[in-house]
């Protein structure tokens, strides 16, 4: 087989057979499975021979098979032996296997050995195998590595090949990631290859320097006007997309370079053809902060060549457009609405990334003159995918006749979208109608028909927290929107109490059922008072439906809500939970309809009067006594305190009664009823504050929190828990002790007859005091307890026949006109833009993770150019001085500001516009310039 193989005879298999078998069997897993084995084995049995071609076919399937998940760091030695080979196959196929092996399992010991033989292939006369060397240092390169091989791969920035430079210039930024103090000492021949005679080397330099300076920009300041001549002399589109790049970092750290940038880089925008440069030179004006509010040229030629790139095809330059969009819009919000029919369609692409990233711009969009538009819109997408069709042809039908609805109609198609995605829709749509304090909602009415629809849809859609959402927006609402309030407590009766709910549909709705009784508990007087007279933009559907409306009002007093209530028998099994704080709400809300339903019978009450209180008062006592002995505290604590507070009051509702006789058509309402229990709800009016304004409450400057209330109290406290712990460590060793004597046999023989007879005393003493505890406080209603026997026997069962249904109302095809109507929104209490910023600084920011494949570049970051540690005498660098001048003069130069030119001027070519500083290279190899000494090394 030897002396066949140099004439291209070989009986081995190579790597084609071991694709064709992979392929062969990659239907039956258990075959496959088999298959690899055995390939692995013929491999270890290959790699025994001294026959370098057959071990370096081994390998060569040893690296592909790695690929499939096995680990082969334990082939490392013979990589070794393949990578230094004299032959260039081998050496390649040894190369290609120690990047992909040894960079994956970081093999320490082998990369130990492999240090000579890559220094010797870097000084090979063959400048092939020194790329192949190059390459192979840029991939598996470490820390201990790179402090060997930094000298001898900094060497070939001077090869005779271009080649060669330019894998020595990028092989050096991964040595700086992993030996980050080396760029100190090798920056300066980094910078020289900025001017070197070969293109491909100064392009590969200039991605090297952008890449150091996304990690530390300040360093790379005095290269300004070197990258700012070139960027005006290239004609490679590549190298200009990366020297913008590189200049939105530098003016991160320098704004006023934007007075030399902004007009080469509108010049530039202006003049190629090229997207994708055009792209990034939007891009780098608007991630370097280059664009002002004062820029509103500039802002109109960036709006006006995104606008070009929404007519292309491609997804992708849609996506990045729209992330340029956004950032623009939030500087010069009036451009932006200017184009809001072509942004508005990104709503309907079919990406839905597209979709998903054009919900962010919404915010800028919406006025109140549109705000029906995109609500209608954004409303659609939640809307199941079979629904959909009918609704979008409807729209389209109207868009025929409207040109502004047109081209949205166009472009709307039904996709089926995921729940993550409708809820970002509903909150973005809960965002755009409180914005501001709702300052776009034209009718309130209709902004609660569109918060309805969205409850109605996710009946379908089954998102558990969009209940919890509406109906915090219907607070927000009731607390700030006075006239709203009637209609928001028939919603809530209507989503809550009637018609009978049952208990399906109760869980179903669990998370808004806390906040919808609470606003029937809280505002049920502005129901009452209700007239629909002073109420102003009601649609016409609404006024057509008046008497119904009357009719089903009628329905909606006190008992009766309360008599719902007390059927919903799902509402004992949410009491008794001990996470569910929605019952506590329930029992606080039927105290406060008591409360409610006593005012709105008015100061004198009749006997009808007084046995219907009575009644209720009775109805609420017994539900309540229902949640008596509920496992959640809180629950039990309410309903046993407002059961004795209620029954106080049927007692003075029953001893007035008694005085009405044939004389008397009518009594005075208790003093307990208008004294006292109604200034437990009706003393104040509920409104919105401010959530900064407790943040102006000043801090107390005699106020120590560092120092003990009583330092004879800390001292006892410790003494009393270091009392405590010597106890439990004495009675934890006696346990010790008593369990080793009853493993051995020994328990009870140890123990003395007196000590038995005295625990059992003692057992009996504590026995006894329990049930006179029990026995004493049985009747006591404050009293908590948690025997399962009371419970069972507070537990009724009450069963009733269901409501009558609200009828539904008529349906109308037509569009619907909103009109406009004036109402009084309250303003926050104590709300100011300096207790908001002083809000802002304790939001905790998350740091974004960073990506598995990115470059981990902090390294570099703790490196700066312009401090160098002193020396071991502590003298400073000649030089230092000189540099600070350089940049002195380079910022002189940058102060002079210029005009935006939008058209290249025909004139001659000009050598140089910029500073040119000639720079004096130290003396020494290493550069080290002067920083303060009390900074340390």
């Amino acid at each position: 087989m030897a002396r066949l193989r140099p004439f291209g005879i070989s009986f081995d298999k190579s790597l084609e057979d071991l694709i064709k078998g992979i392929r062969a069997n990659g239907n039956n897993p258990e075959k496959l499975a088999a298959f690899f084995d055995s390939s692995i084995q013929e491999c270890k049995d290959e790699l025994k021979t001294s026959d370098i071609e057959q071990k370096s076919i081994a390998i060569l399937k040893l690296t592909y098979l790695e690929m499939y998940g096995f680990d082969m760091s334990w082939c490392s030695l013979y990589v070794l032996d393949v990578l230094s080979s004299p032959k260039f196959q081998h050496k390649r196929i040894g190369y290609l296997a120690a990047i992909q092996i040894m960079e994956r399992q970081n093999n320490d010991d082998a990369l130990m050995l492999m240090t000579n033989q890559l220094k010797k292939d870097l000084n090979s006369s063959n400048y092939i195998e020194c790329g192949l060397a190059i390459s192979g240092i840029a991939s598996i390169v470490t820390t201990e590595l790179a402090h060997d091989i930094c000298d001898d791969l900094a060497k070939m920035l001077n090869h005779s090949k271009p080649f060669i430079r330019k894998r020595a210039v990028l092989a050096m930024y991964k040595v700086f990631l992993r030996y980050p103090e080396s760029l100190r000492t090798y920056f300066d021949q980094i910078v020289d290859k900025l001017d070197d005679p070969d293109s491909s080397v100064v392009s590969a330099t200039v991605n090297v320097i952008c890449e150091l300076a996304h990690a530390n920009p300040k360093n790379y300041i005095e290269l300004t006007p070197r990258l700012y001549g070139l960027m005006k002399d290239t004609n490679n589109n590549w190298m200009a997309i990366r020297l913008l790049k590189l200049f939105s970092s530098l003016s991160l750290v320098e704004p006023r370079l934007k007075n030399k940038l902004l007009p080469e880089i509108v010049d530039l925008m202006l003049t190629t053809d090229a997207l994708s440069l055009v792209y990034e030179c939007i891009n780098s004006i608007l991630n370097g902060n280059m664009l002002g509010e004062e820029d509103v040229k500039v802002a109109e030629l960036i709006v006006n060549k995104l606008l070009g790139f929404f007519k292309s095809d491609d997804q992708n330059l849609k996506y990045v457009c729209l992330l340029a969009f956004i950032k623009t819009c939030r500087i010069h919000k009036e451009l932006i609405k200017t184009h809001d029919k072509i942004l508005l369609s990104c709503l309907y692409d079919d990406d839905l990334t597209i979709r998903e990233t054009s919900l962010e711009i919404v915010n800028y969009l919406v006025s109140e003159k549109n705000i029906v538009t995109v609500v209608t819109r954004l409303l659609v997408q939640l809307i199941p995918y079979n629904d959909q069709k009918q609704r979008l042809k409807d729209i389209g039908n109207r868009a025929e006749k409207d040109t502004d609805d047109y081209f949205l109609s166009r472009t709307q198609q039904p996709v089926v979208v995921s729940d993550k995605y409708k809820l970002r829709v509903i909150e973005k749509i809960i965002e755009v109608g409180s914005l501001e304090n709702y300052i776009n909602i034209p009718n309130f009415h209709w902004y609660l028909g569109v918060l309805k629809d969205i409850l109605k849809l996710n009946g379908d859609n089954q998102i558990s927290i969009v209940n919890m959402l509406v109906t915090d927006q219907f607070i927000d609402m009731a607390v700030r929107v006075p006239s709203i309030r009637p209609s928001l407590v028939e919603t809530c009766i209507e989503l809550c109490v009637y018609p009978q709910k049952t208990d399906e549909e109760l869980l179903l709705f669990r998370q808004g059922l806390a906040n919808c009784v609470w606003i029937i508990g809280e505002y049920y007087n502005d129901y009452l008072t209700y007239d629909e007279d002073d109420a102003e933009g009601r649609d016409e559907e609404a006024e057509e439906d008046e008497e119904q409306e009357h009719r089903v009002k009628d329905k909606y007093t006190v008992p009766f809500i309360v008599d719902c209530i007390s059927k919903q028998e799902v509402l004992i099994r949410l009491g008794d939970d001990e996470t569910n704080p929605r019952i506590s709400a329930y029992i606080e809300a039927v105290a406060k309809l008591f409360s409610k339903y006593c005012t709105a019978l008015g100061d004198y009450w009749s006997k009808d009067d007084f046995s219907s209180a009575a009644e209720l008062c009775k109805t609420l006592i017994e539900w309540l006594e229902r949640f008596r002995t509920s496992a959640n505290f809180e629950v039990q604590e309410r309903a046993v305190s407002f059961i004795e507070v209620l029954k106080l009051a049927s007692d003075a509702i029953s001893t007035h009664s008694e005085k009405l006789g044939e004389n008397l058509a009518t009594l005075e309402v208790p003093k307990f009823i208008t004294k006292g229990y109604r200034q437990l709800f009706e003393v104040s009016q509920i409104k919105p504050i401010s959530r900064t304004l407790q943040q102006r409450v000043p801090v107390p400057a005699d106020l120590d929190l560092s120092l003990a209330i009583s330092s004879q109290g800390m001292s006892d406290f410790a003494d009393l828990l270091e009392q405590i712990q010597e106890r439990d460590s004495k009675l934890e060793e006696a346990g010790e002790a008593e369990d080793d004597n009853i493993e051995g046999g020994e328990g009870y023989s140890a123990r003395s007859e007196s000590d038995s007879e005295k625990e059992d005393v003692d057992i009996e003493e504590e026995v006894r005091r329990k049930k006179e505890r029990e026995e004493r406080l049985k009747d006591d209603p404050f009293y908590i307890t948690g025997g399962d026997e009371l419970r069972n026997s507070s537990t009724t069962d009450d069963s009733g026949e269901g409501q009558q249904q609200k009828q539904s109302k008529r349906k109308n095809n037509k569009p619907k006109k909103i009109r406009r109507e004036k109402v009084l929104v309250l303003d926050e209490e104590g709300d100011n833009s300096e207790a908001e910023e002083l809000h802002s600084t304790f939001r905790k920011t998350q740091g974004k993770g960073q990506g598995k494949f990115l470059v981990d570049a902090s390294n570099l970051k703790k490196v700066d150019l312009h401090e160098e540690p002193t020396s071991e005498t502590g003298e400073t660098n000649e030089g230092s001085y000189e540099i600070e001048q350089e940049v002195e003069m380079l910022r002189s130069e940058i102060e002079e500001p210029e005009a935006v030119p939008f058209v290249r001027k025909q004139t001659p070519p000009r050598v140089a516009e910029t500073v040119t500083v000639t720079r004096k290279k130290p003396k020494k190899k290493k550069r080290s310039r002067r920083v303060p000494i009390e900074n340390g090394p």
